[in-house]
């Protein structure tokens, strides 16, 4: 019955469309008042510890330096480099989308910062050479869903803190994953463009693209000098987080002298925004937490499902309909904070590293970035192109098709999200 009434609650709130923080909130309150005789501050001891954690600094630091990058023009200056090189190939633009994306996710972390930045930009400029419309926003807004993946990614840190994990072994473990989301999307996107006949611009100029590597080197330097530092133990993701910050700010101040006093002030109101929404998720979910750890969930989802079956294939394909159906009800974060301290155990009898786990986890909570009814990169790159969301979501359908196909060689190919780890490890 409590049980009952607690996710009962919690998707009752959910499909009257309240916030996803007050759903977890308010469920494990109702919880606590009606089948237990705690005191319901409890919840506040519960929101409040929860966020007091070291690790969690990467997050807001990471989302400050995702704002300062967009706004000391960091993304388009990756879009001219993009350009430079694979913009006269049939389908350039759509190539340029997927690239630009796959670099401004390795700096952001974040899947609407990426399709934001990005799709500002490259969404005109494809409607202006030609492209379907409807093509171009289903295709930036997959492409967004790189920001998740590819390191430094803010739900592979909140999976982490969830998981008992090294938040530099997760953030390492999303780089191939997302490689073979950026693979799939990108081969898609060729081959539908070359059958629509959309060609390319120009022609290849070595001039224009030495200048404009030039131009964008110091861009192209800040995941190197985030992922090598932590990969060569310099500093830790938190503390790269940090760096990723400083950076970002010293390259829009000084070299691209893009930031001046007003953007700055602009970057980090949206940065604290950003990190207001994503605590506040972080606290409710630990109360959420909480009460799923009172009344043992985890043990007894994992007594059913070994009673089901204890084959590992069974599991992971139960974590991807599990995943992929929530994807499509909430966002990546609260989904990864709330599934990963009842799967995890589960995964660890069923023999399952919990780094892969958690790349399975991440990888298939960001294809919901893109599928209905949720879908917020669907929902931004509709706005930014102008186009009704009943229009965007059918052109997107093929693209969450190869993403799936995608999440399904991540999940049954344990080496793709276990390799650069282990060489962390040696």
């Amino acid at each position: 019955m409590a049980m009952l009434v607690l996710f009962g609650t919690f998707l009752l709130t959910m499909i009257c469309g309240l916030p996803v923080a007050l759903t977890m909130g308010a469920s494990a309150a109702l919880y606590i008042i009606c089948f237990t005789d705690t005191s319901p501050l409890v919840i506040m001891q519960q929101t409040v510890s929860g966020v007091n954690n070291y690790v969690l600094l990467a997050a807001p630091f990471f989302i400050m330096a995702g704002a300062l990058m967009e706004g000391g023009g960091i993304s388009k200056r990756l879009v001219r480099f993009c350009m430079s090189m694979v913009g006269h190939f049939t389908g350039g633009l759509a190539m340029v989308v997927v690239v630009g994306c796959a670099f401004f996710a390795a700096m952001s972390g974040s899947a609407i910062a990426t399709t934001a930045a990005i799709g500002s930009i490259m969404i005109p400029e494809m409607y202006n050479r030609g492209y379907d419309k409807d093509f171009a926003c289903a295709l930036t807004a997959t492409s967004g869903i790189f920001g998740p993946l590819i390191p430094p990614s803010i739900v592979m840190v909140l999976y982490a803190v969830n998981a008992n994990q090294s938040v530099g072994t997760m953030l390492i473990a999303g780089a191939m994953p997302g490689f073979v989301m950026v693979l799939c999307t990108g081969l898609l996107a060729v081959w539908m463009c070359r059958k629509k006949g959309w060609k390319g611009t120009g022609h290849f100029d070595l001039k224009e693209a030495w200048v404009s590597f030039k131009d964008a080197i110091w861009a192209i330097l800040s995941p190197l000098i985030i992922l090598g530092g932590i990969y060569s133990g310099v500093f830790t993701a938190t503390e790269a987080a940090a760096v990723a910050c400083f950076y970002s700010m010293i390259v829009g101040l000084f070299i691209y002298k893009e930031l001046n006093f007003k953007s700055l002030i602009l970057a980090l109101g949206k940065a604290m925004k950003g990190t207001g929404n994503v605590m506040i998720i972080v606290a409710s979910s630990c109360a959420f937490s909480f009460v799923l750890s009172r009344e043992h969930v985890a043990t007894k989802a994992a007594t059913a499902m070994l009673a089901m079956s204890d084959s590992k294939v069974v599991f992971i394909i139960c974590v991807l309909i599990i995943m992929l159906i929530t994807g499509c009800f909430v966002d990546a974060s609260p989904a990864v904070m709330v599934l990963a301290p009842i799967l995890a155990p589960i995964a660890e009898q069923h023999g399952v590293y919990l780094v892969h786990l958690g790349a399975i986890m991440v990888t298939a909570t960001s294809i919901g970035m893109v599928t209905p009814p949720l879908g917020l990169n669907m929902y931004m790159a509709a706005q930014i192109g102008g186009r009704p969301i009943h229009k965007v979501i059918p052109a997107t359908i093929p693209f969450i098709i190869v993403t799936t196909i995608g999440l399904i060689v991540v999940a049954f190919v344990p080496q793709i999200s276990l390799f650069l780890p282990s060489l962390m490890a040696k």
